[in-house]
């Protein structure tokens, strides 16, 4: 458990803290030993740190791996910093982990002291803009690369009747779904009699880089999109079912040759 300590213990000449102390007369001086949290992912705490001195490491939680450190500051006492400065935003439960390497001296704040300080104290509300700024383009940079990897840029295709959409032994470069019309498989030239009609075409080739085994015309007018093969991850993500359906049939057909 963090212990409180007495200002007096650093050097703070010259420095706002005291007056920000006495503005703030409920908030609390705490010193965290080595490997102490400040606070705990998923925690609905609310409270705000201002970092006097020390050095502390930003961790969040990565699968089986655990806790995955993915930032770590160090600062000393002319040049104190915030964390867990975005609960004033009403963000709510905790995205991360902070733990003090070393000893780390802090002042604990509420919420409501932020406004107290952005009222009266601009070197601190200075500090508070750049970080806050910071943290927006962060989340920012973020929400660009979530919506980057998961979307799936499709291209119409409208075909005659007639027209061949995929030649077989051809590259799967695209994944085909079939919007509406019909369309007819064939093997070597010749159809194949009772070949269902699917939303994906040949789905089995786009995931494995294998070659066309089939070719498949437009036997009416046809309307279809094309997904290009560089947004692969992006369709797995966005149609888990249909990869699951793939792999439950590619291990009843392994088991089959099994048993034959």
């Amino acid at each position: 458990m963090p212990k409180p300590f007495n200002i007096s213990q650093l050097n703070l000449s010259g420095s706002e803290i005291p007056k920000l102390l006495k503005a703030c007369s409920d908030s609390k001086l705490l010193r965290f030993e080595d490997g102490e949290y400040l606070f705990c992912e998923d925690d609905e705490s609310t409270e705000v740190y201002a970092i006097l001195r020390g050095a502390f490491v930003v961790e969040q939680k990565s699968g089986a791996a655990g806790l995955q450190a993915i930032a770590t500051h160090h600062n000393e006492e002319d040049n104190p910093c915030f964390i867990g400065e975005m609960s004033y935003l009403g963000t709510g439960i905790r995205t991360a982990s902070v733990r003090s390497s070393g000893v780390t001296y802090a002042i604990k704040l509420k919420p409501s002291h932020l406004e107290t300080i952005i009222e009266k104290f601009p070197t601190f509300t200075r500090i508070l803009c750049q970080q806050f700024s910071a943290r927006l383009k962060e989340a920012n940079d973020e929400l660009k690369e979530i919506v980057a990897t998961n979307a799936v840029p499709v291209t119409q295709v409208d075909a005659k009747a007639g027209e061949m959409i995929i030649a077989q032994g051809s590259p799967a470069d695209r994944l085909y779904q079939l919007i509406w019309g019909d369309l007819q498989w064939e093997r070597d030239g010749q159809p194949i009699p009772g070949q269902p009609v699917m939303d994906f075409i040949e789905p089995t080739a786009y995931f494995c880089g294998l070659p066309h085994a089939v070719t498949v015309r437009a036997t009416t007018e046809a309307c279809l999109v094309a997904i290009e093969k560089p947004t692969k991850e992006a369709v797995i993500r966005n149609y888990p079912q249909l990869i699951l359906k793939l792999f439950k049939e590619a291990t009843e057909a392994a088991a089959t040759v099994r048993k034959n």
